[in-house]
């Protein structure tokens, strides 16, 4: 739908090149598991920088976008809640480039029998993301199919939330160091965050969606 002008296309642009700039981050964190497993730190630098970079660039397309908002973009009861809906996409790539971060500096060693559970939760919370990535790009194509993405979203979440538990509980039963069991408790929270992150954003865009048919 034709919904704004020039200056807000660039802006919708801008946002959704924001979106899959997070996604390519997530699916190249989905390989710096793989290598983190086999403690193959020359490949998990080679990606962490990767990873570093697209997050600088993600950060430089939300500053242009803020700019453009603050330029007088959209009317004004709309331009406050894509300023908070484009910072709270941001943070999204933030809290994933950390988990690489902590990844590759701790030089993190994670246990073979909580590897495939960290795997399908982070998979899990990638999911929620990429729910929301749909409902996002949805309020600028069909608003109309924003509201049963939201709902999706949700329900990604809460799936995560529970892998989530169980994976804490399973940490804990273990026999593990507890200096090993924090680590991996920040870890897996951290991971957790990422699916959060998204329900977050998802009430933000719900918002906005229900002042657009008032």
């Amino acid at each position: 739908m034709n919904l704004f002008g020039r200056k807000e296309k660039n802006i919708s642009e801008s946002i959704k090149d924001i979106l899959k700039i997070i996604s390519e981050i997530l699916d190249t964190m989905s390989g710096l598991l793989e290598f983190i497993y086999n403690e193959d730190w020359e490949k998990t630098k080679e990606l962490v920088y990767f990873i570093r970079s697209k997050e600088s660039e993600a950060d430089s397309i939300r500053r242009e976008t803020e700019f453009m908002l603050y330029s007088g973009a959209f009317l004004p009861g709309l331009r406050g809640d894509l300023l908070e809906l484009v910072e709270s996409i941001d943070n999204i790539a933030d809290r994933a480039e950390s988990i690489a971060d902590a990844l590759f500096l701790q030089r993190m060693k994670i246990p073979e029998n909580l590897r495939r559970d960290i795997l399908r939760q982070f998979l899990k919370s990638k999911e929620t993301f990429e729910t929301l990535r749909i409902a996002c790009e949805g309020f600028f194509e069909d608003i109309g199919s924003v509201r049963e993405k939201i709902i999706e979203v949700e329900n990604r979440e809460h799936e995560e939330d529970s892998i989530e538990r169980e994976l804490i509980e399973k940490l804990f039963s273990s026999d593990l160091p507890l200096a090993n069991k924090l680590q991996l408790n920040q870890l897996i929270k951290d991971i957790g965050d990422i699916a959060d992150l998204s329900e977050d954003v998802s009430d933000i865009l719900e918002i906005i969606v229900m002042k657009r048919r008032m």
